[in-house]
């Protein structure tokens, strides 16, 4: 330990990083046992003397070890307790959401579609779905670059946490394409909460680095509903909302679709759309 900070010197550290590196590497197999569930399994533990919180910090942070617990011998455990805890709070958050626009991502957004769905019926209320599409978004990226293109989906994704309501759910469910879950919105509502997104978006000033003049974008949106009244699958209500944004895509973008009310239509028809067609009508593009 070095007696002027209280930390363990440099080398020290290092050496113990490389120790724990190897660690990890022979452990890597054996993380995911074959045994049965209520086999054996064992805890290994380290004893690191003259180790503290803040050098324990700066490993994690050069090595990313969040998976691993730390506890001290002697102090107080609560610090060590309360980072574990933090810990754990941004490794379920960063399991549920997109690293670049801190929405939910594809995973966490089928999971709470299909939740919803199911309090929809039990309550028998409407449920609202929305799929959005930013127009033409290989051409900023292929103008301007994907630094760019990654400064407008954070930008969009901002503007859909400012728009939704506290109780809605904005996800990032493709490269470009983000949706929007609406509990008990009808059609009505829903498209006058569609509108003024479409309308926040055309309204948006976006600086890149090195590109003279700022950017301005549209988006495309297909919205589908439920009125609760018989049980929809999330396949179903996904399905209704993305022919909607074909529609909408093929119509002009920039604008809203609404589907049939799921209630009140059969199976989802398989589109009859050829792939180029549709990227075609995304992009503006035929290939790429």
């Amino acid at each position: 330990m070095n007696p002027e900070n209280g930390h363990l010197p440099f080398t020290t550290r290092e050496e113990l990083l490389a120790e724990l590196e190897t660690l990890r590497r022979l452990l890597a197999d054996v993380e995911k046992p074959s045994c049965d569930a209520d086999g054996d399994g064992m805890i290994i533990m380290r004893l690191c003397s003259g180790l503290c919180l803040a050098d324990w910090e700066a490993m994690n942070r050069q090595r990313d070890f969040r998976d691993w617990l730390a506890l001290p011998l002697h102090t107080n455990p609560l610090p060590f307790l309360a980072r574990i805890q933090e810990t754990l709070k941004e490794l379920v958050f960063l399991s549920e959401h997109d690293p670049l626009t801190k929405l939910y991502n594809r995973g966490a957004f089928e999971r709470i579609l299909s939740a919803e769905l199911v309090r929809a019926y039990r309550a028998g209320q409407s449920l609202a779905l929305v799929l959005l599409d930013v127009d033409d978004f290989k051409t900023v990226n292929d103008t301007y670059g994907h630094p760019c293109g990654d400064k407008v989906l954070e930008n969009l994704s901002a503007m859909l946490l400012a728009e939704k309501r506290t109780y809605d759910y904005a996800a990032r469910i493709g490269g470009e394409e983000f949706a929007l879950i609406l509990p008990s919105v009808g059609l009505v509502r829903a498209e006058m909460v569609v509108s003024r997104v479409l309308a926040a978006a055309r309204a948006m000033t976006i600086l890149c680095d090195s590109v003279p003049t700022p950017l301005h974008i549209t988006i495309s949106a297909g919205l589908s509903i439920t009125k609760g009244k018989i049980p929809t699958t999330r396949e179903k209500l996904y399905s209704l909302a993305d022919a909607a944004l074909y529609q909408a895509k093929a119509a002009g973008k920039d604008r809203v679709m609404a589907a049939p009310i799921a209630d009140l239509t059969g199976p989802p028809e398989k589109t009859l759309v050829r792939a180029d067609e549709k990227r075609f009508l995304f992009t503006g593009l035929t290939k790429g």
